[in-house]
């Protein structure tokens, strides 16, 4: 499932959340993407322009699930979802899709197979 690139122009900061406990996590999908598969929550602050200040402006966090070279290649693994919850649950959802885009890549039909 592709989904538009993290790019360091539409953020104004991040943080990842880490899950450091497997018995006490609430999200427990996203614990075991990021710890047993080696992935990475991050929340971001994404920024807009306002036409009526003509600035950019802060906009509300969202969370995304990215691989941890998400500096370098900006690749997202799911949409931007405005709570944990909803990450969770679209985790949930699309695990297996996740894991094959984290492990063989976004597009089948771009590998070679000779």
């Amino acid at each position: 499932m592709p989904y538009p690139k993290l790019k360091s122009d539409d953020i104004l900061g991040s943080r990842e959340i880490c899950f450091t406990n497997r018995k006490d996590s609430i999200h427990p999908q996203l614990m075991r993407l990021c710890m047993d598969f080696d992935l990475v929550v991050l929340q971001v602050q994404r920024r807009a322009f306002s036409h009526i200040s003509k600035r950019l402006l802060s906009t509300g966090n969202a969370f995304v699930i990215t691989n941890r070279d998400y500096r370098t290649t900006g690749q997202l693994f799911s949409p931007w979802c405005d709570t944990m919850l909803e990450l969770e649950i679209f985790a949930k959802k699309h695990h297996v899709d996740i894991l094959h885009d984290h492990l063989f890549g976004d597009d089948i039909n771009e590998t070679n197979w000779r």
